[in-house]
């Protein structure tokens, strides 16, 4: 599945002239593939936050800046929201071309659900547990992804913390409460058959994930 996965990233980079995310993830995806002596598998990181999905590479990892102690990577919180229609909401930024999956940086001394929260506010306009009617809600871990962080320089990772709202309840009312911020250009709900050349690396991860485990259509 991973080379499959690492293949379908090259073969993006040759359609769309390896531009943004995708030209980045190259040598990681090439490595990958053509190095007999790396080994690769989605392997996990922690086991605080839920399952883990990450690119492992044992190969110079100093060279190609990678690091599975936590030293190298952009720390970050992410919502996953299915509405009734079994569709996940992803944003798309001003001037940007790609979808993200919302949510963003802690601020110094947030918890993960402050940090979640605030973003969510900034970003979704919604209060994510005191806006519906069915109470209480809460936020629960999904699962970490990481991935080269798209628009950084080539070896920056991105690691993703991601949560759902609980109960399922909720999480379909907010979804109809959920609307564009002043610095958010576009929401879509998307489904397996979304283009994922309109996804960042980690957009593709968290969408085949929840194909995966049959979340969304």
């Amino acid at each position: 599945r991973l080379q499959r996965y690492c293949a379908y990233i090259i073969s993006l980079s040759d359609r769309y002239n390896m531009m943004g995310c995708y030209r980045r993830a190259i040598p990681y995806a090439s490595l990958i593939l053509s190095t007999s002596s790396t080994t690769a598998a989605f392997a996990p990181l922690s086991s605080s936050t839920g399952r883990v999905r990450s690119i492992h590479l044992s190969l110079d990892q100093r060279r190609n800046k990678m690091s599975t102690d936590g030293n190298n990577y952009i720390d970050k919180l992410a919502l996953i929201m299915i509405n009734s229609e079994d569709k996940q909401l992803v944003a798309r930024s001003y001037g940007k071309k790609v979808f993200y999956t919302p949510g963003g940086k802690r601020e110094a001394g947030e918890t993960d659900e402050e940090a979640l929260l605030r973003e969510c506010k900034e970003e979704l306009d919604v209060d994510l547990l005191s806006a519906t009617k069915t109470q209480p809600a809460t936020i629960e871990p999904y699962g970490t992804f990481q991935a080269q962080a798209f628009g950084k320089p080539e070896g920056t990772m991105v690691r993703m913390n991601c949560f759902r709202v609980v109960p399922r309840e909720a999480e379909i009312e907010l979804a109809c409460l959920v609307k564009p911020s002043e610095e958010v250009e576009e929401l879509a709900w998307i489904d397996s058959n979304f283009d994922r050349a309109k996804l960042t690396v980690t957009g593709i991860m968290i969408l085949e994930d929840l194909i995966e485990k049959k979340l969304i259509d």
